[in-house]
């Protein structure tokens, strides 16, 4: 009886349990036991475990740094990304970041919104003529026409159609019970 007691404690839902996700996490983590034979090469060489000791080889390759193009050194950085045959910036070229912020004292829900172009310098063109698709956008916030205007049902009007050159973002406020979800419907490639 008592045996019959200790294999069920043994075979229980959370012993499963617990066995399992340890084992998920050995093979997630690639835990491995330094010193011995068993790794490769190049883990062996990175290793600086004694021998028996446990370590962790995470099976990620990280990327390196990538050398900073406009400088012309090697000092890493940022180096903007070869376009393989697009000469001119599209649509897919601003990003549209939005997050909820502090509301208003009334307690209405207030939103921010960063539209990032993200058009390559070396293009020579700029964002112009930013149309946002925004359903029946509405705002209890008074956010300035020049920046952000609807123009109709989910067709409003960025920066006032001007030019948004690379690098540079505009950013409004809005006030709404919930968020919209607003996405680039179309822009303009205008030569600078």
């Amino acid at each position: 009886m008592n045996t019959t007691k200790l294999s069920h404690r043994l075979h229980s839902p959370a012993s499963a349990f617990s066995s399992t996700f340890l084992l998920l996490l050995i093979l997630n983590h690639g835990i491995v036991l330094a010193g011995g034979d068993d790794f490769s090469p190049a883990l062996r060489k990175t290793s600086k475990a004694p021998s028996g000791e446990l370590r962790f080889a995470f099976n990620r390759k990280l990327l390196d740094e990538l050398p900073d193009r406009r400088s012309g050194g090697g000092d890493g950085g940022v180096a903007e990304l070869d376009r393989v045959g697009e000469t001119q910036c599209t649509k897919d070229d601003i990003l549209v970041h939005q997050q909820a912020t502090e509301p208003l004292p009334s307690g209405i829900p207030t939103y921010t919104v960063n539209v990032l172009s993200t058009c390559p310098a070396t293009s020579g063109c700029a964002m112009a003529h930013i149309h946002v698709a925004c359903g029946w956008f509405s705002t209890a916030r008074e956010i300035n026409p020049d920046v952000f205007h609807r123009l109709g049902y989910n067709h409003c009007l960025l920066n006032g159609g001007r030019p948004l050159p690379g690098g540079f973002s505009v950013s409004f406020q809005y006030a709404n019970t919930f968020p919209y979800r607003l996405s680039i419907s179309s822009a303009e490639c205008v030569k600078t």
